[in-house]
C-alpha cells in the first residue's frame, strides 16, 4: 500500500476508532451513573420524596422489635431519611422514645393542628416549606407515631441540584478519562505501525549506504513492499549495480592502462636499443666497408620508421579512446564500398603471401552510413593480422557479407592456428598479443585490433572473434536505409 494512501487511512481511523470506542464506553458508564445516582434523584424528586420516606416507615415498624426504648433500627431509619432530607419522632402512647428533630422541625410542627397529629390516621402532609409523612399502627395495646418531618423543601431541590451537578461532574470527568485513554492508545499504536513501515526501508537504505561507504558492493536492497521506497530501493539497488559494474570497468581499465604502459615501454625500448647497438657499431668503427656501413644505416632506418608508425598508431588510440577522433559519416551503397577495397586489398595482400576470397549476398541497393578511411583501417588490421599469424607460405582468408535483419554481418576467416579459447576475450585489449614474452616485435604493436574495435563500436556496430579452423572475426554494422541515393542520382 502506498504511504500516502496509508496516511490517509491512518489519519480516518485516529478520528473513527476513538470516537466509536468514546461512544459506545461512554454508554456503558452513563447506565451505570443512572443506576446509581437515578435512585437518589428519583426519591429526591418523587413528591419531595414522600412515598420513598412513608416506604421506609413501614420497614421500620416491620422490623421494630422493641417499641419500649431506642436499639439499632432507630439509628438505620434515622440514615434513610436523612438521605432524602428528613428528620423522625418516634412516640409510643405520646411518650418520646426517639427524635433526632431539629428546632426548625419543632416549630414547624408546632404550626400543625395537634388534632391532625394525635389522631391514629397515618397522613402525608405539605404545607409551604414544610413536609411531614405521619405513620400510625398499634401495637401491644400501644399506639406508635412515626413522624418523618422536612422543614425545608427548597433545601431538597438544592440537595437534588447538587446530586445531579455531582453526577454531570463525575460522569464527565470520567469520560474525559478514558477519551484521552483512547485517543492516546489508538493514536500510539496507528502511529507505531505508520512508524515501523517508514523506519525499515530507511533502515533498510542507510544499510545499504554504509555497505557502499565500506566498498561492499555484492549486497542485495531485498525490499518486499509495494509503497514508494519499493521504486527507492530498486533504484538503489540498480544504482549498486551500475557503481559495481563501473569499479569493475575501472579496474579492468586500470589493468589495461598498466598493460599499455608496459607494452609502450616495451615496444619502444626494442627499435632504441636496436639502434643504439648500431650507431654504437657506427662510431667505434665495426661498419669497416662502406656496404656494411649502409646496411647499418639501413637497419637503423627501418627501425626509426616502424617506431614513427607506432607512434603513429598511439596517437590514434588515444584520441579514439577519449572520444576525440574526428569521424566523417556518409551514406555509401556498402557493396560498391567493399568491391573498391578488394580490388585494391586483393594484389597488395597477395605479394605478402594472402589469398583472398569474397563472397557477398546483399543487395547492391542497401545504404550504410560509415566513415570510409577508417573503416578501410579496419579491415586492413584485420587483414594484417592474417599475416602476421600464418603458418603456410600462402595463408587463405575468406569474406563474406550477409544481411540479418537491420545489419550487415562481414566476417573475416583466415586458416591461421587460431586463438587460445582463454585468451579469445583479450583479443581486442590493447597491446595484447599472442607472443606473452613479446619477443617479436616485428609481429605488430598489438593495437591494430583494439583500435578496429574502437572504430566499429564507433560505427555503432560490434566486433567478435571465434575459432573455426583459424581465426574468425565478425563485424556486424547497421544499415541506414536503401534506393535513397540511387533515386537522387536518377
Amino acid at each position: 500500500m502506498m504511504i500516502k494512501k496509508r496516511l490517509f487511512i491512518s489519519n480516518i481511523l485516529m478520528l473513527v476508532v476513538p470516537a466509536i470506542l468514546i461512544v459506545a464506553i461512554a454508554g456503558g458508564v452513563l447506565e451505570g451513573f443512572v443506576e446509581i445516582y437515578g435512585k437518589k434523584i428519583k426519591v429526591l424528586d418523587d413528591n419531595n420524596g414522600t412515598y420513598y420516606v412513608q416506604k421506609a416507615l413501614n420497614s421500620y415498624s416491620k422490623n421494630l422489635k422493641d417499641y419500649n426504648k431506642q436499639n439499632q433500627e432507630d439509628r438505620k431509619i434515622e440514615e434513610v431519611l436523612k438521605e432524602v432530607g428528613y428528620n423522625l419522632i418516634i412516640t409510643s402512647n405520646e411518650e418520646t422514645i426517639f427524635s433526632n428533630l431539629t428546632d426548625e422541625d419543632k416549630n414547624s410542627i408546632s404550626k400543625v393542628k395537634s388534632d391532625m397529629l394525635s389522631s391514629s390516621d397515618s397522613i402525608v402532609l405539605e404545607v409551604n416549606s414544610v413536609c411531614l409523612v405521619k405513620n400510625t399502627f398499634i401495637k401491644d395495646d400501644k399506639t406508635i407515631n412515626m413522624i418523618a418531618i422536612r422543614s425545608n423543601v427548597l433545601m431538597g431541590r438544592e440537595h437534588m441540584k447538587a446530586e445531579v451537578k455531582a453526577f454531570f461532574v463525575s460522569y464527565m470527568g470520567i469520560v474525559f478519562v478514558i477519551a484521552l485513554f483512547i485517543i492516546v492508545l489508538t493514536n500510539g499504536i496507528l502511529s507505531s505501525r505508520l512508524a515501523k513501515s517508514l523506519i525499515e526501508p530507511l533502515d533498510l537504505l542507510s544499510y545499504g549506504a554504509g555497505q557502499i561507504e565500506e566498498g561492499n558492493l555484492d549486497f542485495k536492497m531485498n525490499y518486499k513492499g509495494k509503497d514508494e521506497f519499493s521504486k527507492v530501493c530498486a533504484d538503489f539497488d540498480k544504482m549498486r549495480i551500475r557503481l559495481k559494474e563501473s569499479v569493475k570497468m575501472q579496474l579492468k581499465y586500470e589493468e589495461n592502462r598498466k598493460e599499455l604502459v608496459v607494452g609502450i615501454s616495451h615496444d619502444l625500448r626494442t627499435p632504441l636499443t636496436t639502434i643504439k647497438g648500431y650507431v654504437k657499431g657506427l662510431k667505434d668503427g665495426v661498419a669497416s666497408t662502406p656496404e656494411k656501413c649502409e646496411r647499418y644505416h639501413d637497419i637503423i632506418y627501418n627501425k626509426a620508421c616502424d617506431m614513427d608508425m607506432l607512434v603513429d598508431k598511439l596517437f590514434l588510440f588515444s584520441k579514439l579512446d577519449t572520444g576525440k577522433f574526428p569521424f566523417n559519416f556518409q551514406k555509401v551503397y556498402f557493396n560498391e564500398f567493399l568491391r573498391s577495397f578488394f580490388k585494391r586489398a586483393i594484389d597488395e595482400f597477395e605479394r605478402k603471401g594472402l589469398k583472398l576470397f569474397y563472397e557477398n549476398s546483399c543487395n547492391d541497393d542497401i545504404l550504410i552510413n560509415i566513415d570510409s578511411e577508417e573503416m578501410n583501417r579496419v579491415l586492413v588490421n584485420i587483414l594484417e593480422n592474417s599475416v602476421k599469424y600464418k603458418v603456410k607460405d600462402y595463408g587463405n582468408v575468406n569474406v563474406t557479407v550477409n544481411k540479418q535483419e537491420d545489419s550487415i554481418v562481414l566476417r573475416i576467416k583466415d586458416d591461421g592456428p587460431g586463438v587460445l579459447e582463454e585468451n579469445l576475450s583479450r583479443l581486442f585489449v590493447s597491446f595484447y598479443r599472442g607472443d606473452a614474452a613479446r619477443t617479436n616485435p616485428s609481429e605488430g604493436s598489438g593495437l591494430g585490433l583494439s583500435i578496429s574495435e574502437y572504430i566499429v563500436k564507433a560505427h555503432g556496430g560490434t566486433i567478435t572473434a571465434e575459432n573455426m579452423d583459424g581465426l574468425a572475426i565478425t563485424i556486424t554494422l547497421p544499415i541506414s536505409g536503401q534506393h535513397e541515393m540511387r533515386e537522387e542520382n536518377i
